[in-house]
Parts: structure tokens; sequence; C-alpha cells
């Protein structure tokens, strides 16, 4: 019994022990079934990150979790060239990257994971700089800053680019600067507004720089250009753009003057007496040819597709009216040949005055419906309307003077009804069928 008894006690006084840490033991299960839980809850739901940026079964280490910022200070440093055919503005851009030590936990060099999106030339015409240490005084720690030069064509066809004024039109080139993915999961974008004459524009709400300007004010490659100036969309992306206005008198004086030039030849042809017919029709299809090849011209330097520029409408016109003006030669040849004198001097007149006016103002009328930013819509209004007043005052007065040739087409068109109103119950009588022939 005393054993027993023994037994007994040493069971109450180790039961507590035993309960506890069965308690303990299901308090561990059940965390570490939360923990596991939780986990497959994270891998169930994945950041959309991953599978915006990584294939299937892939995963990046999220200790930084996209914290690492990356400065880029971008600047515009020369013009070599810019062509609308292609789309693109050819030059040399510079960017320099400054991150912190641990940006290179994950990257051996962090300035090689941002880079200019719409770079259209090889590899080979991008370059890096050495490094350089810096000392950043808000974290106590050092720096590095790497310089890259892009050097080639930066394209421009994935960006808005209208055509519609040209030459009278303003041009606006884009720079898409981003990081490669996936590396905004742990690098962020900031834009440093460092340089010569940087402006500041816009800043986020922490007092970081969002917008900063870098003036150019010089003129090249056929532009005045304005500024250089780059937004910072996203953590990831940075866009870049300036904007330049056409130089016009360039395209004035190579293209627009001399087809005027070609133009007027064709209209004072009609100045010739009616019996030079050789040389009233050559000098009008000398002046089509000339257009016609300043025509191909002008298409050679715009891209095949896009909306119709305002230089090739000009053309387009100029050439119709060309054709308008052969068709006025053969209508002069035909009334001298049927002794109609005073008509012939009325046709010849009305295309010479009459039809060079309504020229000027189907050109003036079409420059001004498209409200080209480089032109007054008041100038090219006032123009339109001053060629209305014009041509209508020339019309008139082409009608007065030669009101005599209107009333000989007028008395040759009543004797022409009259012939057909007599000769109509005629005409029907003999075409009736004799009653022995039915």
């Amino acid at each position: 019994q005393v054993g027993l008894e023994t037994r007994v006690t040493d069971l109450w006084c180790v039961s507590p022990m035993a309960a506890f840490g069965l308690v303990v033991v299901v308090l561990c299960r059940v965390a570490v079934a939360q923990d596991w839980a939780a986990i497959y809850e994270s891998h169930a739901s994945p950041d959309p990150r991953r599978l915006n940026t990584l294939p299937d079964g892939f995963e990046i280490n999220e200790t930084l979790n996209g914290s690492i910022p990356l400065t880029i200070v971008p600047s515009w440093d020369m013009f070599l060239g810019f062509s609308d055919k292609k789309k693109y503005i050819k030059g040399r851009m510079s960017i320099a990257t400054i991150y912190p030590e641990e940006a290179a936990a994950f990257v051996t060099n962090p300035e090689n994971m941002v880079d200019v999106l719409n770079f259209g030339s090889g590899s080979g015409d991008i370059n890096v700089m050495s490094s350089l240490k810096l000392w950043d005084p808000r974290s106590g720690k050092t720096a590095t800053t790497v310089s890259k030069t892009y050097v080639g064509e930066f394209s421009q066809s994935a960006f808005p680019y209208d055509l519609s004024c040209y030459p009278f039109d303003m041009k606006t080139v884009h720079f898409h600067i981003g990081l490669q993915k996936p590396c905004g999961i742990f690098y962020k974008l900031n834009l440093g507004c460092a340089g010569e004459g940087a402006r500041q524009v816009r800043t986020w709400e922490d007092g970081s720089v969002r917008t900063c300007a870098w003036p150019v004010n010089r003129s090249y490659v056929g532009f005045d250009w304005e500024e250089f100036r780059c937004d910072l969309h996203n953590n990831a992306t940075l866009y870049c753009e300036m904007t330049g206005t056409r130089q016009w008198n360039t395209l004035l004086q190579t293209y627009i003057w001399p087809s005027a030039v070609y133009g007027m030849m064709g209209f004072q042809a009609f100045a010739l007496g009616v019996k030079l017919a050789m040389p009233r029709v050559a000098t009008t299809m000398l002046a089509l040819l000339s257009l016609t090849s300043l025509r191909n011209q002008v298409i050679a330097l715009l891209p095949g597709s896009g909306s119709t520029s305002w230089m090739e409408e000009y053309f387009l016109i100029a050439i119709s009216f060309m054709f308008l003006n052969l068709v006025g030669h053969a209508a002069s040849f035909h009334l001298d040949a049927i002794g109609r004198h005073h008509t012939q001097k009325m046709v010849n007149k009305f295309n010479l005055w009459a039809m060079l006016c309504f020229f000027i103002l189907v050109v003036t009328a079409r420059l001004h419906v498209r409200n080209c930013p480089v032109i007054e819509p008041a100038v090219t209004l006032t123009m339109t309307l001053l060629m209305v007043f014009v041509t209508l005052s020339v019309i008139i007065f082409l009608v007065w003077y030669h009101r005599s040739a209107f009333r000989e087409a007028g008395r040759h068109l009543t004797e022409q009804f009259e012939d057909i109103l007599h000769k109509g119950p005629s005409a029907r009588q003999n075409h009736q069928p004799h009653p022995d022939n039915v």
C-alpha cells in the first residue's frame, strides 16, 4: 500500500508538468500550422509583379523589396541627324546612374539594368564609362556613379508622329528610359536634376524630383529646339522629350518657291496667242513635269504611311490645275477653229486670271483648316478671306469685260436650242414607219 500510495503521489506530482508539456506541444503545432498556412497563402496569391515579369516557377528574393534607389541623371549632348521618312532622331545621349553599395547585391553592374528602350542602333554604339566613388552624407555611406553614352538613332515609331502641317509644324521627340525586367522588384528609379541650367519643374509629395528640364535653345538638324525635359512616370519608367519648330524657310526656298514659278509658267501660257498652239501646250507640259519632279522629291523625304502633309496636298492641287490648264488650251483651240473669237478670248482670260486666283484660294484654305501651330490661325484666315474677295472681283470683272462674248455664247445656245425644237417634229415624222412596212 505504501508503495502504491507513493506511485500515486509521484504521478500527481508529475502530471502537472506533463500537462504543461502537452500544452506547449499543442501550441507549437498550432503555430507551425499557422506558419505553413501563411506560407501557403503567400504562394497561392503571389505578387502580381511576378506574374508580369517572371516565367512560371521562378521567384526573386524579396529581402530588399524594391527599395534600392537608382538615381538617373539623363542629358542630351549632341545632334547628329533627323529623318521624317524613317522617324528617328540621331545623336548622343548620356545617362549617369548613381546607386548605393547594396545595389550590387543582385547585379554586378546595376547601371546596365537601366536602358533607353527606343534606342535603335546596335549595342556597339553604347559605351560605359569608368565608375566613380561618391559620398552620401545623408546615409553616411559611399555610392557609385557610372555614365553610359548612346550614340545613334532613337526611333520615334512608337510615339505620335503627325506630319499634316509639314513644313509648318513642330516635332516632339521622345526617349523611353526604363529598368530591365524584373529589376523593378528590388530597384526603383529616382530622377536627378543636375547639370548646367537644370530646372526642377515638378516634385513629388515627399520632395523628390518628378520633372526636370535642361535648356537647349539652339538650332540643329533643321529645327529650333526649346529644352530637354524628363518626367519620372513611375518607379521603373522615365520619359524624356524635346520639342522643336521646323525651319520652314529652307524648305520654302527649296520646294515652294520653284513650284510657284513653275505654276506661274503654266498659267502664263494663256498669254500667248491662240495660233501658238505648240508653245502654249509645251509650256504647260513643262510646268506639269517640273511640279511632278518636285513632288517626287518631297515624297522621298516623308514616310509612306500616315496623314497627307500640306506640302504633298499643295503639289497635288498644283498638278491638278495644270491639267485644267491643258483642258483650257483645248477649249481655246476649238473655239478659235469654229470662229467664236470673243468666247475664245474670254476663256483665255478666265484661265489666266480667275483660275490663278482660285488656285491660291484653295491652297490657303487648305492650310487654314489644318490649324498649324507655326502659323497663327488669324493669318491664314485673313489670307483666305482676301483671296475670296480677289477671286470674286476678278470673275465679276471678267464677266463684265467680256459681256459681248457672253452675248455671243447666249445667242449660239439659243440657235442650237431652236434648231433642236424645229428639227424634233420633222425628225419624228421621218422616222415613222410606212404602213406597207408594218
